[in-house]
């Protein structure tokens, strides 16, 4: 089979979590062949795990250089050790099943599309079964790569891991039986003991008629082949071998014991495909994947590969590989002498060491600060230089204006240069690492997001739409809200607004939020520095409401992209898994969104006793209720404070709510809302939780406190010149006073960037609407 063509395939329920490994690397075929596929079978979070020293050199070979690596999908390398990190796996995670592929394919040009490669399909449900065990083991496997301190890289398998909780659990048994009497097994390296000894331990004590060995490398002296001759005690050892080009050692002592073989497969492709079969009077063992017929990979008896490696065991019925692989050809076919091979053609060896040294480490652009993680110590003298998509120098930064803590070093960046920046490296003199790419961590938070469909998918249209804004809109929000907790298990930002702290197998977790006030006490430097702070709705559906929001308040322009381009979205179609977010709620006299197949309807006249019935029972209920808040709460203040200034009476809409302190005036309603979250004795706003790793105010935070701010400025505007509204009036400047008290933001905060943008933004879209800014 050609492996890209069984990515974009769906079980049900598309996949929203991809992660692959791999030796080698080439990123124009992982962004071109690759990637495509991953993202049409409904993945966002994408994470790619290399060989450190070949990613390395795939960045500066002269191969034409990755453009999406670092914003569209993460790279994670683990540390370089004796050997070479091996494995070849695709993994696919979605919220109700999964599909891992196990195979000798690496992510360039040829393993997924040139050369003559073995893998493996392994799909399963959120269900006991053999078939989920192994993909457990696979995620097990995959999870343990990656430290657990705070990377990118963490970020993707975090994300995933709480949107598919059904992945976690105790290890079971090594090998699992299936229905049809065979069994299966999924090895890797390292581990307690070597992939050799495993697979031997798996053939037991039966003895083997035949050992049939496909590598396209051994060792020097196939003492991996020798210990398993030892081992197996084989009558026959058959190594089908590439007469054309092959790299065997026919010097080796043990290569006159071999029964050699034309491999004959139909194909002039080169055979990269590593498979071993030990075939029995009632079995035929098979083990295939990473591991080539070399120590390194397999280890020898009572020792592990020096590699890591991935492989998958099979034990069939005997003659079942024999007909699955043809090997007829090659257990009936003609000896081969050893003096008839041509001679050893070996590939140019990889310089591994000499691009060790040359590593940079890794950089990551957090908000507006750079993470430069050095690949050893000194890199005390010289400078860091940032690089484009096409590595030209954008700017250099002494070493000394970074900030050291421990082996991390952090400087500010230009967010001007942020769009730019794809690259860095570092320069010492007449030294010069290879390049390394930058990963901008808010770009990957970003993207990452469960692809939309059913009530879901009808409830994101509108926001996605950005055409108008109505009242029936909030509960399309209260759709989306429940689905990103229904979807989350263990995100702190959502699970902040469950409470303080968790039970999980029975035991009580240590609190992972702070209370809104101790945020704020506890942010470095007290908020003096006015930075953003990340977004804590980034990989919800929430997000798109969030971006609706800035949309309709001049924060950030119009997309420009279809819906049918967003990964996050898809079509609205039925389907059963999101039928139970769709609960009928009363929508009262509410307007039903119109379907896309549906002819435009006149709106229905404006009616302010609606409008009432529906923000009283929002105030009411952050008055009354008394569990904690979250991020969702954060927005859906924001949100009821647009909606209010959206259909406040204006040139635009004649008919809209009343413009003065009457009951039902947008002024009053307003007030009614900042009310019930920020006055009495427990205000709303003392429930409120953050996740305690955040470093400042998260931004979409920040955009509601200030939202909040200008709704009050905009209130006393609109009505300073009516001696009637007097009385009202002096309410707002101690409403005010009450609000900054209790947000509790420093002047740099109230002063930034964030806050200029979205002040700005307001002025040009609802001040202008208003008739406050002309």
């Amino acid at each position: 089979m050609r492996l890209p063509d069984r990515l974009g395939r769906r079980l049900g329920r598309p996949f929203h979590s991809a992660i692959a490994t791999s030796f080698a690397v080439e990123f124009a075929a992982v962004e071109q062949i690759l990637l495509p596929q991953l993202m049409a079978s409904g993945a966002s979070n994408l994470l790619l795990i290399t060989d450190a020293r070949m990613a390395s050199l795939a960045l500066s070979d002269g191969s034409i250089l990755p453009t999406a690596l670092g914003r569209d999908y993460a790279l994670h390398s683990p540390p370089a050790a004796d050997g070479i990190f091996h494995p070849k796996i695709i993994l696919q995670i979605g919220h109700d099943s999964a599909r891992a592929f196990v195979s000798s394919a690496n992510l360039t040009a040829a393993g997924l599309a040139g050369n003559a490669e073995v893998s493996i399909e392994i799909e399963c449900k959120d269900e006991d079964g053999p078939e989920r065990e192994i993909v457990r083991s696979i995620w097990r496997y995959l999870n343990a790569l990656v430290p657990s301190e705070p990377s990118p890289a963490r970020d993707a398998l975090r994300w995933a891991g709480e949107r598919a909780a059904w992945l976690d659990g105790p290890p079971g048994f090594v090998l699992q039986e299936l229905d049809d009497g065979s069994a299966i097994a999924f090895l890797h390296a390292p581990d307690e003991a070597g992939i050799g000894d495993h697979f031997v331990s798996f053939v037991g004590g039966d003895k083997v008629q035949s050992l049939v060995v496909i590598s396209p490398y051994w060792d020097d002296d196939l003492s991996a082949l020798a210990d398993l001759s030892r081992r197996l005690a084989p009558k026959r050892i058959i190594l089908p071998i590439d007469s054309t080009g092959h790299e065997f050692p026919v010097d080796a002592p043990l290569a006159r014991k071999l029964h050699i073989v034309d491999l004959g497969w139909p194909t002039r492709r080169f055979t990269h495909a590593k498979i071993l079969i030990a075939s029995t009077a009632r079995h035929d063992h098979v083990l295939f994947g990473s591991a080539n017929c070399t120590t390194a990979a397999l280890g020898r008896a009572g020792a592990i590969g020096s590699n890591a490696e991935a492989c998958i065991y099979r034990r069939l019925q005997r003659g079942a590989a024999r007909e699955a692989l043809g090997l007829d050809r090659w257990l009936d076919g003609d000896v081969i002498a050893l003096a008839d091979l041509p001679p050893r053609t070996p590939s140019t060896p990889i310089p591994l060491k000499a691009i060790e040294a040359r590593q940079p480490g890794s950089f990551d652009l957090d908000n507006d600060v750079l993470i430069w993680r050095s690949a050893r110590g000194g890199m005390q003298e010289g400078e860091v230089q940032l690089l484009d998509n096409g590595a030209n120098l954008l700017l250099s930064i002494p070493v000394a204006s970074f900030h050291h803590s421990g082996d991390t070093r952090t400087v500010p960046i230009d967010p001007a240069l942020h769009r730019t920046l794809c690259f860095a490296r570092f320069v010492s003199g007449d030294f010069s690492s290879t390049i390394a790419h930058v990963t901008h961590r808010n770009a990957l938070r970003g993207r990452r997001r469960e692809m939309a469909t059913g009530a879901v998918a009808r409830a994101l249209a509108p926001f996605t739409d950005g055409t108008d804004f109505d009242l029936w809109m909030h509960q399309a929000f209260e759709t989306l809200a429940r689905a990103d907790f229904e979807q989350t298990t263990q995100s702190p930002s959502l699970a902040a607004a469950h409470g303080p702290s968790r039970k999980r197998d029975g035991v009580v977790e240590t609190p992972v939020s702070l209370s809104y006030e101790e945020f704020v006490q506890a942010r470095p430097g007290g908020g003096r520095s006015g930075a953003a702070g990340e977004n804590s709705l980034a990989g919800t559906y929430s997000d798109s409401i969030r971006d609706f929001l800035n949309l309709l308040s001049g924060r950030t322009p119009a997309p420009t992209a279809a819906e049918d381009d967003d990964p996050a979205y898809d079509e609205p179609a039925e389907e059963g898994g999101d039928a139970d977010l769709d609960d009928g709620a009363d929508r009262g006299d509410l307007a039903q969104p119109r379907q896309p197949d549906e002819e435009p309807i006149d709106p229905a006249p404006i009616d302010a006793r609606l409008y009432e019935r529906h923000v009283i029972g929002y105030a009411e209920g952050l008055e009354w209720d008394d569990e904690p808040l979250g991020p969702s709460d954060v927005l859906r203040l924001r949100f009821w404070i647009l909606f209010l200034l959206y259909k406040a009476r204006c040139p635009d809409l004649p008919h809209g709510l009343d413009g003065s302190s009457a009951p039902l005036s947008w002024p009053r309603f307003t007030v009614r809302i900042l009310v019930a979250f920020f006055c009495g004795r427990t205000p709303a706003i003392t429930r409120l939780m953050i996740a305690r790793d955040y470093s400042g105010m998260p931004v979409d935070f920040m955009e509601c406190w200030i939202t909040v701010l200008w709704s009050l400025d905009a209130i006393e505007n609109s009505l300073a010149d009516r001696p009637k509204e007097r009385q009202f009036l002096k309410y707002i400047p101690e409403l005010r006073r009450r609000v900054v008290a209790l947000l509790g933001l420093s002047p740099d905060e109230l002063a930034g960037s964030v806050a200029a943008e979205v002040r700005e933004g307001l002025d040009r879209s609802i001040g202008q609407r208003l008739g406050l800014v002309t």
